[in-house]
């Protein structure tokens, strides 16, 4: 008879592992290694995605006087008399949650106007070309390069700027667009982000006399959408973002010929006279 072969089914037998101290330290260390490249790696992520951002803002004094500056509103151009020096207060602030590390400040105006920096006026303005600002058909322009330093989150930075239409005299109403752009290598081409940062409060903290000093916190960080400000008003590239500013310069109102106003008055003497006799006449009859 041929031999059968016998199947052995082998079965499970209980293992006993035995851990010393040494494999213990070895897990407690890969997972401490395993957390701190977690927490390294978000830290890096976030100071990452970390980045400055700008709203611009405008004042406007027509007769020069500091006093009487003003908002100026994007929708709103004033008339600007072509023999008055006026005033411009031009100023932006840090609406994201970085310091800017390299922001350059471009005031760029035609090169009909005298340009100076109050804060510099030593300063003389550097001469180009420029579509946006220029007047054709040379397009040529003037302009101011302040630079942003210390420019952290929820931090101004402003300059008061003095201008003076210098182009002869000016015989029509002459619509001109003034520049105001900034600078950032950390700037997107968007000027808005897809998810929500934290950034801290955009007012300032005040303890006017009579209140305890140090002042209260002024509240928390908060979480908020960053975007350039004002919004959908704002040109953003990669690197700048700049807005605009419109204005009309209007000539200056000429006076009558001496000769002219001289006749005028004879003429108006003449019928005085005139006007004079036919009244005594009246009376005698």
């Amino acid at each position: 008879m041929r031999a059968v072969a016998r199947l052995v089914i082998l079965g499970a037998s209980p293992v006993t592992i035995v851990r010393d101290a040494w494999d213990w330290l070895l897990y407690a260390a890969t997972a401490l290694a395993a957390v701190t490249a977690i927490v390294a790696f978000s830290a890096w992520a976030l100071e990452l995605r970390r980045r400055p951002e700008v709203g611009f803002y405008w004042r406007l004094s027509p007769d020069g006087d500091p006093v009487h500056l003003a908002d100026w509103p994007a929708d709103h151009v004033p008339e600007i008399s072509s023999t008055q020096p006026f005033l411009i207060a031009a100023a932006i602030q840090n609406t994201g949650d970085k310091a800017g590390g390299d922001t350059l400040i471009n005031f760029v105006v035609p090169d009909c106007f005298d340009l100076h920096q109050v804060e510099a006026p030593e300063v003389d303005p550097v001469r180009a070309g420029n579509g946006t600002a220029g007047l054709p058909p040379d397009n040529r322009v003037v302009f101011l390069i302040p630079r942003a330093t210390l420019w952290t989150p929820a931090n101004w930075h402003l300059s008061h700027y003095r201008l003076q239409y210098v182009a002869g005299q000016c015989s029509r109403h002459l619509p001109v667009r003034l520049l105001f752009a900034v600078a950032d290598s950390r700037f997107n081409s968007r000027g808005w982000r897809w998810l929500p940062s934290i950034v801290p409060p955009s007012g300032s903290q005040v303890a006017p006399v009579g209140t305890p000093w140090p002042p209260r916190p002024r509240g928390r960080r908060q979480l908020r959408w960053i975007r350039a400000e004002p919004r959908g008003r704002v040109a953003c590239w990669r690197g700048e973002r700049s807005d605009v500013r419109d204005l009309i310069v209007m000539p200056v109102e000429e006076e009558p010929p001496v000769e002219a106003a001289s006749s005028a008055l004879k003429v108006k003497a003449s019928l005085i006279r005139q006007w004079a006799r036919r009244m005594r006449r009246g009376a005698g009859r």
